[in-house]
């Protein structure tokens, strides 16, 4: 069967057509049928399908600085004064003693340190020395720090992931019991959420170091002393926040060298397979 052409019915004063079948034709019923699947088939699949189209998925947001990596070695601060580029947060009970810049005997880098010398009138204060203005979540910090000896019950060390004077971690030595002390500090009280004893090298500055990174959905700090990974944490209370130093109750410490680098992540853009 082939089509013709469209025919005016010179009978129908309407002025109707009628379609020209040249060859053998097709019932009527069986032609309306067949009129009606070719639509179904060419013509609605093309409006019913507009609005199926694939979508592009949203683009991951990038982190446009550049990562952080830096170190403060406080040899152009002046002297007796808090380092530049620090600020100082305190506890409600913040004691007596301050951080200054001062000038060291057979530091690490010559010629100057930072010194903390803190007595608490109360069982519990602290004080920090934040890095003003920088923020990292996962990172590798570290600093050289001297104990003084006879310190009763000072301890001192790195602060991170700080959201303000009573929100933070700490990550202090002990010299008292020689171990290294893993604290949450929530609305200014501390809790314990480790500790270990120190392996100590011969040496009169030590080195301490934090580490706080993630893999895949598993976040951890890594916490080593002289070059020893002596504890582990979970704790996941604070994500980014600034970071600096802390010194807590009685005691008298010597920092030099402090350092931050902050880590990329292998933290992937979508959830991980469920199996």
């Amino acid at each position: 069967m082939t089509l013709g052409m469209l025919d005016q019915d010179p009978n129908d004063i309407g002025g109707s057509y009628r379609l020209r079948l040249d060859g053998p034709q097709l019932p009527r019923g069986r032609a309306w049928s067949g009129f009606v699947l070719g639509l179904c088939l060419f013509g609605f699949p093309l409006v019913a399908f507009a609005d199926d189209q694939p979508q592009e998925l949203p683009k991951p947001v990038h982190k446009a600085t550049p990562p952080l990596f830096q170190e403060w070695q406080f040899d152009t601060s002046a002297l007796h004064a808090i380092p530049e580029g620090f600020v100082l947060l305190e506890s409600a009970a913040s004691g007596e003693g301050q951080w200054l810049v001062n000038e060291g005997v057979a530091t690490p880098s010559r010629p100057n340190i930072v010194e903390q010398q803190l007595t608490c009138g109360e069982a519990a204060c602290y004080q920090l020395l934040v890095v003003e203005g920088k923020t990292a979540q996962y990172f590798d910090f570290s600093v050289r720090m001297k104990m003084r000896l006879g310190t009763p019950s000072g301890k001192a060390g790195l602060a991170y992931g700080v959201q303000d004077a009573k929100n933070f971690y700490a990550v202090v030595v002990e010299p008292k019991t020689n171990e290294v002390v893993a604290y949450v500090v929530k609305d200014g009280h501390e809790t314990e959420l480790a500790r270990e004893a120190l392996i100590l090298e011969p040496s009169e500055w030590h080195f301490l170091r934090i580490q706080r990174q993630t893999i895949v959905s598993k976040e951890f700090t890594e916490i080593s002393f002289d070059h020893h990974l002596l504890i582990d944490v979970y704790d996941q209370s604070f994500n980014s926040g600034q970071f600096g130093l802390v010194a807590m109750g009685d005691g008298a410490f010597a920092f030099d060298n402090l350092r931050a680098m902050e880590s990329l992540t292998n933290r992937p853009l979508s959830r991980p397979a469920a199996y």
